[in-house]
């Protein structure tokens, strides 16, 4: 009778979650509702230990985890081999993409809750047991999210993205969609009734798909810090940040050529259209696309003058007055009283 190999143990110059501490998650239900936690890879392997362990070490008695890796040529095979005892099944081949590796995923998961993270992200402790607690008490909720840190690594944190509590009809008007989706997870009977991701998409796959959480669900924020959203110059979200202005208006157009969106929902179709092309337009100024900039100007106020003076002018100003006040007030706060 065969044993379970001993879980494989860090580099010794590593130290730190999630090299060090935890325990090792078990298979047993123990009387908890089953967990699938998935992780899309490609070309990751300086990060994908890291995300593997801060996975397995959660401790949790009935966890479900699940790699889908798209055909990577860098060693991450082999480290996702050097776990294969406590993965409940992976995958290396070539996919479509981001969305397509999680919806294969997805499509094994058995757990009553999901959620997917990325390779080169990090879980901290005892994430999955608080929010099965979460989700006990809250039985009408069909996803919760929380915090997550910013930075290099988990000991070169540089900042926290805030969830912020909301509602279907909120993100729809202000294009606001404050889900770290780290922090997230859901019910598994959530993607039976809507679907998995949109495999069309690269940047906006999350946004796109919490839209649609929120618009058959209750969605809830639980405040506290979850994980580790890194942030490095290979991330897709830096490097593929100019898809935002080909993918965004194309998601919201789409959503809103939809004939059974309510009509409570439909009537915010200017407000959110002029905040679509807001987003776009920074984005353009930021990258010295002055054409395209010039373009997504015209379209806002072609659309609704007023809309446009408020969102480009007003709330613009307001912005840069905000970050400016921040600045200042950063200033006094490091510069020692003499």
């Amino acid at each position: 009778m065969s044993s379970t190999p001993s879980f494989p143990a860090p580099p010794l110059e590593k130290s730190g979650w999630p090299w060090s501490g935890g325990s090792v998650c078990g298979s047993d239900d123990g009387g908890r509702p089953k967990v699938t936690i998935l992780t899309p890879s490609f070309n990751q392997a300086q990060y994908l230990e890291e995300t593997i362990r801060s996975v397995l070490l959660q401790g949790y008695e009935n966890l479900e985890y699940i790699i889908v890796d798209g055909g990577s040529t860098d060693g991450s095979v082999d480290i996702i081999r050097r776990y294969e005892p406590w993965i409940a099944w992976w995958v290396s081949e070539p996919d479509r993409g981001q969305a397509d590796a999680i919806n294969k995923g997805f499509a094994k998961a058995s757990g009553a809750i999901v959620g997917w993270l990325n390779s080169d992200d990090v879980l901290y402790p005892g994430f999955i047991e608080r929010r099965v607690r979460e989700f006990a008490v809250a039985p009408d909720v069909g996803l919760i999210y929380g915090d997550v840190d910013t930075g290099k690594s988990c000991d070169a944190t540089e900042g926290v993205i805030r969830g912020r509590s909301t509602d279907f009809e909120t993100i729809v008007r202000t294009l606001e969609v404050p889900i770290p989706q780290q922090s997230a997870l859901w019910r598994r009977k959530l993607l039976d009734e809507i679907g998995g991701l949109d495999d069309r998409w690269r940047v906006v796959l999350d946004r796109e798909f919490f839209l649609r959480v929120a618009r058959y669900s209750r969605i809830a924020y639980q405040p506290g810090i979850s994980g580790l959203f890194r942030l490095h110059s290979d991330s897709k979200s830096a490097a593929e940040e100019m898809r935002w202005v080909d993918e965004l208006p194309r998601v919201y157009r789409e959503f809103f050529s939809d004939p059974e969106l309510p009509a409570h929902i439909a009537e915010h179709e200017t407000e959110a259209m002029v905040a679509v092309e807001r987003l776009c337009a920074q984005l353009l100024w930021r990258n010295r696309r002055y054409r395209q900039w010039s373009g997504c100007v015209q379209r806002a106020v072609l659309r609704d003058p007023l809309q446009f003076v408020r969102q480009f002018v007003i709330e613009g100003a307001a912005s840069k007055a905000g970050g400016a006040f921040r600045r200042v007030r950063n200033v006094f706060r490091e510069t020692p009283v003499r």
